[in-house]
């Protein structure tokens, strides 16, 4: 082994000599799934956009598996990012010889296997699958920010042989807890909340106090984003149109748009609005939500929402948090529904809009509505229409409206509305 490569694997593994490790806050228990997947023969995938702390879950995986007596020698972590690796991120035979050499070295019955970024490594998924069919002592777990470069060839070449989680930025319960917030009261809950909205849950952004280092944390983050996960990923040729409807796609979350107008604006084809708005939704930095339609042809082809992971990048890089609460609140509530396995998450338009409508078994359960307050009675009377003209289109959906911290409950045309905080629809109804 290269001895650079050897120096590299000793920093990046301290557990070989009882060194001490930063596992950060521990976020495990957000997801059981990663400890439940340890004991799995297949390989685990973590994914999520960057930042999200996935390179931390594994440290506190493996943290979990040397205090239940595994053998610290038998933990290998790899990180991708790493500068040195750069020039072997094309040589087919990088991977498995270094992962022949540290077995040759350790002679383990029981190894863990830690990549982190394996989306660097061009000849990854060829490595892992000779590996995974011929080593059945190594347990895989692998991170990647990329999701069709990742999807794409796992579902062709390692089909059947993996389980996948993907990680999001902390829910606002997550960033109490990481401000050590157990007990506390509804105005300093309001209070949190609000700054959360500004600045999101990424996790290094919830322990910084420094409100200007948040803000420039918080362009870094995106400007790696698009540089590193859309851009380079996917060798984009012209990066100041990318960027110009980056920008006006995050300004504009949660509004109505199409393809073809988007080009209009931007002076690009639609062909190529389309390809740059999958890479951003490849990266996990953009979401799409559909019109709700029985015909999933007709869902395709409608005017579709996008919005952003984070609201702490929506803030950022478009708008002050002053100048479009609503639309950072609706960011909110978007980014809590996608945590929800269960659910599917539409936009419903008839006759009124409503903002979301949730599917389950197939059956819309709940319509949605997202406003600051309710207290301007053209407000309540809009969002009150746009409620209604969801639930008597979908019998049976549980109506709410949320806002900022406003809770009330009453009825209209023989639909019960409950009117909450966003956060505590969130706490509430957590899958």
């Amino acid at each position: 082994m290269d001895r650079k490569i050897q120096k590299v694997l000793e920093r990046q593994n301290p557990w070989w000599f009882g060194r001490t490790y930063e596992t950060g806050h521990n976020r495990l228990s957000s997801y059981p799934e990663l400890i439940r997947y340890l004991d799995a023969r297949e390989i685990l995938l973590i994914q999520g956009v960057r930042r999200s702390g996935k390179s931390t879950l594994m440290f506190q995986m493996i943290e979990y598996l040397i205090s239940h007596d595994t053998d610290p020698g038998s933990i290998l972590y790899i990180n991708l990012d790493e500068p040195l690796f750069t020039g072997w991120m094309r040589d087919p035979g990088f991977l498995n010889e270094l992962i022949e050499e540290y077995l040759e070295k350790n002679n383990k019955h029981q190894c863990y296997l830690f990549i982190d970024e394996i989306q660097n490594y061009e000849e990854w998924v060829g490595a892992v699958k000779v590996s995974y069919d011929i080593n059945h002592q190594i347990k895989w777990i692998l991170t990647g920010s990329t999701s069709s470069l990742l999807k794409r060839n796992l579902a062709t070449k390692i089909s059947g042989r993996y389980l996948s989680i993907t990680v999001y930025p902390l829910s606002f319960k997550e960033y109490l807890s990481f401000l050590g917030e157990t007990r506390i009261s509804i105005t300093r809950k309001n209070h949190h909340f609000e700054n959360y909205l500004k600045y999101g849950g990424f996790p290094r952004i919830a322990m910084e106090s420094d409100t200007s280092l948040r803000h420039d944390l918080l362009t870094s983050y995106y400007e790696t984003i698009y540089l590193k996960d859309i851009m380079m990923a996917h060798n984009i040729r012209n990066p100041a149109y990318l960027v110009d409807l980056l920008y006006y796609l995050i300004s504009n979350t949660g509004n109505l748009f199409s393809y073809k107008r988007l080009g209009e604006q931007i002076g690009i084809s639609t062909d190529t609005v389309r390809e740059y708005i999958d890479c951003a939704l490849d990266a996990y930095l953009l979401y799409p939500v559909l019109k709700y339609d029985p015909s999933v042809k007709k869902q395709l082809y409608n005017m579709k929402k996008l919005y952003c992971i984070d609201t702490g990048l929506v803030n950022a890089v478009s708008f002050k948090f002053s100048e479009n609460a609503g639309k950072i609140l609706e960011n909110y509530v978007f980014t809590t529904l996608i945590r929800r396995k269960e659910s599917s998450v539409f936009y419903h338009q008839l006759r009124y809009e409503c903002d979301f409508l949730i599917q389950e078994n197939h059956r819309i359960v709940g319509a949605i509505q997202v406003c600051i307050s309710t207290k301007d009675p053209d407000v309540r009377k809009r969002e009150i229409r746009g409620l209604i003209d969801a639930m008597e289109s979908h019998p049976g959906a549980v109506g709410y409206i949320l806002t900022m911290n406003e809770s009330e409950r009453f009825e209209v045309n023989d639909k019960i509305i409950q009117v909450m905080p966003a956060y505590e629809y969130a706490e509430k109804n957590k899958k």
